[in-house]
C-alpha cells in the first residue's frame, strides 16, 4: 500500500494551523510534547511510517490493560514522526512498544511509579548499520538522531497514547495527571538507548545471540530502570582486576538483591582486557555474579538490604538461615546483560540498575514479515 493510499485510511483528528510555528505552539498548549519542541505530525509524514510498517493503520501493537488503552500503528507514527524519527526508524519503536506491552516488563511501572523509572533497550543486528545507530563515542548521550528519536518515541507514546502525563502535584487540565514521578529523571527523555559493539569484538557474543536469536536478525530488548552509575576502571590492567574492581563498587551500591538483573555497558578498553585473556561473556559474567555474591547476614551486618533498596528499611536482624542464603548483583550470572559499546579510549563502566521488570527481547519486522 503506497502512503498516498494509508492517508486515506488514517483516523486521527486534523488540527489546521497556519504554518509550521503554529503548530508547533498549539502542540505546547495542548500537553503533547515532552517539553521539547516537536515536529508537527503532518498527514503525509505518518502515512509515510504506517507505510514503512507494512501494517495496518488500525492494527494494534499492545495494549495497556490498567488503563484500558491501545496503541495503534498510526498513532505510534504519529508520536515517533514528532519525536523527529525516520521512516526507516519505525520498525525499532514498533519492537520496542511490543516489548513494552509484554506483561513481563511490567508497563505500569514505568508510567505511574512515584520512583520515576526509565526505560533501557539495546539494539542488536544488521539494523544497527541499515538505520546508523550509533554504537562509538557518546553512544548513550545526545547526538545521533537515530539514538535519540527512537528512545524520544517511546516517551511521547507514553505521554500521548498511554496517557502518562506528568506534573504530580500540579493542577489538572483536561488531561488527568497520571504519571506519579516524584522527580522522575532525565533518562526519560529519550531512554537508556544501548546499540552494541557487534564488529569489533567478535569473540564476545551479542546480546540478542546471548539470548537465543540469530547473529543475522534485528533484535531489541527493554527494561525498566531506576538509574545507573558510572565506574571508572583505568587502574584495571587485566580481565582479573577488571571484575575484582568492578565487584567492589557494585557491592557498594546497596542493590545486591536475592532476584532482579543488571544491564552493564563495557566499553572497548575494558572488553580488549577480557578478549586478551580469551573470556567469553559467560566468563565474565560467572565471575562477576561470584564476586558480587555475599551472605545475606553479610548484607545485613554491614546495613544494606537484600531487595536491591526498593522500598526496603535497612539494619534488619540476622536470622537463622541468613548465613546459607546470598544476594548479589543479579539473581544469576544469567541476568547479568552484558554489552560492548562506546569510545576506544576510556575505561568507564555504565551499570543499570532493574526498576522492577524482566527484561523481553522482541525480533525487529520489516513490511510483510510475519511475527
Amino acid at each position: 500500500m503506497s502512503a498516498l493510499e494509508t492517508a486515506a485510511g488514517l483516523s486521527s483528528s486534523r488540527h489546521p494551523v497556519a504554518g509550521f510555528e503554529d503548530a508547533v505552539e498549539l502542540f505546547f498548549e495542548r500537553g503533547w510534547t515532552d517539553g521539547l519542541p516537536v515536529v508537527p505530525p503532518t498527514e503525509e509524514a505518518v502515512a509515510r511510517f504506517v507505510a514503512a510498517s507494512g501494517r495496518a493503520p488500525d492494527a494494534v501493537v499492545g495494549e495497556y490493560p490498567s488503563r484500558r488503552r491501545s496503541i495503534t500503528v498510526e498513532k505510534a507514527a504519529v508520536n515517533a514522526v514528532m519525536a523527529g524519527c525516520r521512516p526507516e526508524y519505525f520498525p525499532v519503536v514498533l519492537a520496542l512498544l511490543e516489548a513494552l506491552c509484554d506483561e513481563r516488563t511490567g508497563m505500569h511501572i514505568p508510567n505511574a511509579t512515584t520512583g520515576g523509572s526509565a526505560l533501557g533497550f539495546v539494539i542488536n543486528g544488521p539494523v544497527i548499520g541499515e538505520i546508523g545507530l550509533n554504537f562509538r563515542g557518546g553512544s548513550l548521550g545526545p547526538g545521533c538522531r537515530a539514538n535519540s528519536t527512537i528512545g524520544r518515541a517511546l516517551r511521547l507514546v507514553q505521554i500521548n497514547v498511554l496517557g502518562s502525563v506528568p506534573g504530580a502535584g500540579n493542577p489538572e487540565g483536561e488531561r488527568p495527571i497520571l504519571d506519579r514521578a516524584t522527580l522522575a529523571q532525565p533518562g526519560r527523555y529519550a531512554g537508556y538507548h544501548i546499540v552494541e559493539n557487534e564488529c569489533d569484538f567478535p569473540t564476545l557474543a551479542p546480546l540478542h545471540v546471548e539470548r537465543g536469536f540469530a547473529r543475522e536478525q534485528s533484535v531489541v530488548t527493554l527494561f525498566c530502570t531506576n538509574g545507573h552509575v558510572q565506574y571508572g576502571l583505568s587502574g584495571a590492567r587485566d580481565a582479573r582486576e577488571t571484575v575484582r574492581v568492578l565487584a567492589r563498587y557494585l557491592r557498594g551500591t546497596g542493590k545486591l538483591s536475592q532476584a532482579g538483573f543488571c544491564a552493564l555497558v563495557i566499553p572497548p578498553e575494558c572488553a580488549q582486557h577480557f578478549v586478551r585473556a580469551g573470556w567469553s561473556k559467560r566468563d565474565i559474567r560467572e565471575a562477576l555474579h561470584a564476586a558480587t555474591r555475599r551472605s545475606v547476614a553479610w548484607a545485613k551486618r554491614n546495613g544494606w538490604g537484600t531487595h536491591g533498596g526498593l522500598g526496603e528499611r535497612l539494619g534488619a536482624p540476622v536470622e537463622p538461615g541468613d548465613e546459607e542464603r546470598s544476594v548479589a548483583i543479579a539473581s544469576s550470572p544469567d541476568d547479568i546483560l552484558l554489552v560492548v559499546s562506546g569510545a576506544p579510549a576510556g575505561a568507564f563502566v555504565q551499570c543499570l540498575f532493574p526498576y522492577g521488570s524482566t527484561p523481553v527481547s522482541r525480533e525487529v519486522r520489516g513490511p510483510g514479515e510475519s511475527p
